[in-house]
C-alpha cells in the first residue's frame, strides 16, 4: 500500500510539473496551451509566462516570440546564468498578435488568450487603455453573458486567440522600462562624466516625499555635492536611475539610516509602496 501511495504521489507530482510546461520538444506553443496575460505597468506590456519544456532552448524561445536574448534577459535577469525545463520565461505578447476572430476550421493553428482583471480594473480601461480598442464591444462579444456591473479582480476574460507559429520580430515594441527611457538623459551625463573618476558609495535606506516637482529627477543627500548627479540602485526593482542632488536631508525629519530622499517621480519609477526602501547610491 505504501509503495502504491508513493507511486501515485510521484505520478501526481510529475503531472503537475508537466502541467507547467508550454508546448513540447518540437513546438513552443500548442493549441492546448492558454496564454494567460497580465498587464505590466512598468513596461506597458502584456506579459505571458512561458514555462520551458524539455528540449526548448532560451534562444529558441526568444526567437519564437520575436525577441532577442537580451530582451529576454531584460525581463528575466535570473535566467542569464542558467536555466532548465520548467523555468518560467516572461515574454511580451504584442496587441497585434491577438486575433479576436478566427474561422472554426483554423482553430488548430491558434491558442486561446485570456486576461484576469486587476483590482479596480474596468472593461472600459482594459479595452481602451490596455488593448487600444475602440470600445468594450469586442470584449462583450467574446464573453457572452458577462455582467459589466459584477466584475472583480478574479474575473477572467477571453481576449481572443494567438497563432502558434510564432510572433514576427517587427511586431514587438521597445521593451525598455518607460521610466528608464525617460531617465536616459541623466544616465548619459553620468556616463560622460564618471569615467576615470573615483566614486563614493553608500548603502542604506531611501525615503521619499510627496512634495516637490513630480516631473523632475531630484534627490536629497547627506554628502553628495549639491547640483551633482547621483546614481540610485534599487535591488528590488533591479533599476538604476539618476537624479540631481538639490539639497541636504533634514535631520529633524529623517533618521541617520536614511541616506537619500527621492522625489515623487523617482518613487514612482521604482514602484515604491513602503515609506522606506533599501538602495545603493554612488556619486562623485
Amino acid at each position: 500500500m505504501k509503495s502504491l501511495l508513493l507511486t501515485l504521489l510521484s505520478l501526481a507530482t510529475t503531472a503537475a510539473c508537466f502541467a507547467q510546461r508550454t508546448g513540447d520538444s518540437l513546438y513552443f506553443l500548442l493549441p492546448r496551451d492558454t496564454l494567460h496575460l497580465r498587464f505590466d505597468a512598468g513596461t506597458g506590456q502584456l506579459l505571458f509566462d512561458h514555462y520551458l519544456s524539455t528540449g526548448q532552448s532560451l534562444y529558441g524561445t526568444a526567437k519564437f516570440y520575436g525577441l532577442g536574448l537580451e530582451d529576454v534577459y531584460l525581463l528575466n535577469p535570473q535566467l542569464r546564468t542558467a536555466y532548465k525545463p520548467g523555468d518560467r520565461v516572461r515574454v511580451p505578447i504584442p496587441k497585434r498578435a491577438i486575433r479576436t476572430n478566427i474561422s472554426r476550421d483554423s482553430s488548430a493553428w491558434f491558442a486561446p488568450v485570456r486576461y484576469q482583471l486587476g483590482p479596480g480594473e474596468t472593461l472600459f480601461g482594459l479595452a481602451r487603455r490596455t488593448l487600444g480598442w475602440a470600445d468594450e464591444s469586442i470584449l462583450l462579444r467574446l464573453n457572452p453573458g458577462l455582467n459589466p456591473q459584477a466584475l472583480s479582480a478574479s474575473t477572467v476574460l477571453n481576449l481572443g486567440y494567438c497563432k502558434i507559429d510564432g510572433i514576427p520580430p517587427e511586431w514587438q515594441g521597445e521593451l525598455e522600462d518607460p521610466y528608464v527611457r525617460q531617465n536616459r538623459g541623466l544616465r548619459e551625463l553620468w556616463e560622460q562624466y564618471t569615467p576615470g573618476k573615483k566614486l563614493n558609495s553608500t548603502n542604506g535606506k531611501a525615503a521619499w516625499t510627496k512634495k516637490g516637482d513630480t516631473s523632475k529627477w531630484m534627490a536629497l543627500h547627506r554628502t553628495a555635492p549639491l547640483n551633482s548627479l547621483i546614481e540610485i540602485d534599487d535591488p528590488r526593482s533591479r533599476k538604476k536611475l539618476y537624479a540631481r542632488v538639490v539639497g541636504r536631508i533634514p535631520e529633524q525629519i529623517y533618521g541617520p539610516n536614511v541616506i537619500v530622499v527621492v522625489s515623487p517621480l523617482l518613487a514612482k519609477a521604482f514602484g515604491v509602496r513602503d515609506n522606506e526602501f533599501y538602495v545603493r547610491t554612488r556619486y562623485f
